[in-house]
C-alpha cells in the first residue's frame, strides 16, 4: 500500500540524491551480488532497471560482470521507492536525466501530491469496506471534474421537474449540451429554495449565458452515494439516511448533498455526498 511514509522518504532521498549525484568520486566497487546485498534490491530488479535505462552498472569487468559503486546506492534506492509509489518508469527516467533543480523540485511536489491523493482514496475505500456497506445500497463513486451551470429555483417538494425542463430547453437553444442534472437544497420545508445545475460538456463562457446563471468548476472528488427510488416527496428521508451513515462512519463531507439526476431521460436519482477526507482512527 502506498503510504505517506513512502512519499516522505522520496522527498528526503530526492534531495540527497540531487546533491550526491554530482560527486564524481568513486568509492567502494561491488559486483551485482554485493550491490544487491548492500541496497536490498534484488538482482533481477537491478537487471530490470538497466533494461529500462534507469540505472546502468558503473562499468563492466574484463569478463563482463556488472560493477556498481557506492555512489549509486542512493540512486537505486530512489528508483525502488518511486516504483513502489507507482511512479511511471518514463517519469523516473526524466527526473534522473533532468539537470534543472527547479524542474526536479516541481516533479517531486507533483509526485507527493499524487501519492497523498492515492493514499486518501485507499483510506476511503478501506473505511467503506470495513463498514460492510457493500451489502447495503450505499456505494462509493469517483466523480470526474465537471463544469456545472447553476440556476436558482423555488418549488414545492418534488415539483422541480418543470424548472429542469425550462432551463434545459434554454441551454439547448444555446447549443450547450449537458449530461447530468443536479439539485442542491438551500432552505425551506414546504416551499423549497434550491439551485438546479446542469453538468455541461466542454468549456462554457459566462457571456453566453443568462445573467442569472452561475458557472462552477467542480474538481475530481470521491462521493458516498445511494440510489433513491421512493416517492420524491420523501426525499428528506434519503438525506437523513446518507448523513446518518456519514456521521456513524466518521466521513468528513466536502460540501452539501447533491441530488443527481442521470440516465437517458434523467429519471435515475442518486444522492451524492462529496468527501475528500475521513477522520483518522484515534483522532
Amino acid at each position: 500500500m502506498i503510504t505517506l511514509e513512502i512519499s516522505l522518504y522520496i522527498q528526503v532521498t530526492l534531495t540527497f540524491n540531487m546533491k550526491f549525484r554530482r560527486c564524481d568520486k568513486l568509492t567502494e566497487l561491488m559486483n551485482i551480488q554485493q550491490f544487491s546485498e548492500r541496497t536490498g534490491i534484488s538482482k533481477s530488479a537491478l537487471r530490470y532497471y538497466e533494461q529500462k535505462h534507469l540505472l546502468f552498472p558503473r562499468e563492466r569487468s574484463a569478463n563482463g560482470y556488472r560493477i556498481y559503486s557506492e555512489d549509486q546506492v542512493a540512486t537505486v534506492k530512489l528508483i525502488s521507492s518511486l516504483r513502489l509509489a507507482d511512479i511511471p518508469i518514463d517519469d523516473i527516467k526524466v527526473y534522473l536525466l533532468e539537470s534543472d533543480e527547479a524542474r526536479r523540485q516541481k516533479m517531486l511536489i507533483n509526485w507527493i501530491g499524487n501519492i497523498k491523493k492515492k493514499q486518501n482514496l485507499l483510506d476511503i475505500s478501506l473505511r467503506y469496506l470495513e463498514s460492510n456497506s457493500f451489502h447495503k445500497e450505499i456505494y462509493l463513486i469517483e466523480k470526474s471534474a465537471e463544469q456545472i451551470i447553476w440556476f436558482e429555483a423555488e418549488s414545492a417538494v418534488g415539483e422541480f421537474r418543470q424548472h429542469f425542463l425550462t432551463r434545459g430547453n434554454e441551454l439547448e437553444k444555446l447549443n450547450i449540451p449537458f449530461k447530468n442534472i443536479y439539485l442542491k437544497y438551500i432552505s425551506g420545508d414546504h416551499v423549497i429554495q434550491a439551485k438546479i445545475g446542469f453538468g455541461v460538456q466542454g468549456d462554457v463562457d459566462q457571456n453566453d449565458l443568462f445573467e442569472i446563471a452561475v458557472i462552477e468548476q467542480i474538481p475530481d472528488c470521491i462521493c458516498i452515494a445511494m440510489p433513491f427510488n421512493d416517492s420524491i416527496t420523501t426525499i428528506q428521508n434519503g438525506y437523513h439516511k446518507l448523513l446518518s451513515y456519514a456521521l456513524e462512519h466518521k466521513w468528513t463531507p466536502l460540501s452539501s448533498i447533491l441530488e443527481w439526476y442521470h440516465g437517458v431521460d434523467f429519471t435515475q436519482l442518486d444522492l451524492l455526498l462529496p468527501v475528500t477526507h475521513i477522520e483518522k482512527r484515534g483522532e
